[in-house]
């Protein structure tokens, strides 16, 4: 197993603060995401990206963004 260092994972705290200000579940936004025709996340990978576990993909931040309604730039503020 690698071991991934936390600052190779720059969205996750910001999905996870997005998501709860949207009472969205994980389960909730991974379904928003699938709408969007995107099948690359499952609730595991989403609740790893959130723990800055897993690092996600360019399609992780495109995807993740339009189903939260937000630019790009916003999964990356710190």
């Amino acid at each position: 197993k690698t071991i991934m260092r936390r600052d190779a994972n720059l969205i996750g705290r910001n999905v996870a603060r997005l998501r709860y200000q949207r009472k969205l579940t994980q389960n909730m936004l991974v379904a928003k995401v699938e709408v969007l025709n995107f099948f690359g996340i499952t609730r595991d990978v989403l609740s790893n990206i959130e723990l800055q576990k897993y690092v996600a993909t360019d399609k992780h931040v495109f995807f993740l963004a339009k189903a939260l309604k937000v630019e790009i730039a916003e999964l990356f503020r710190s």
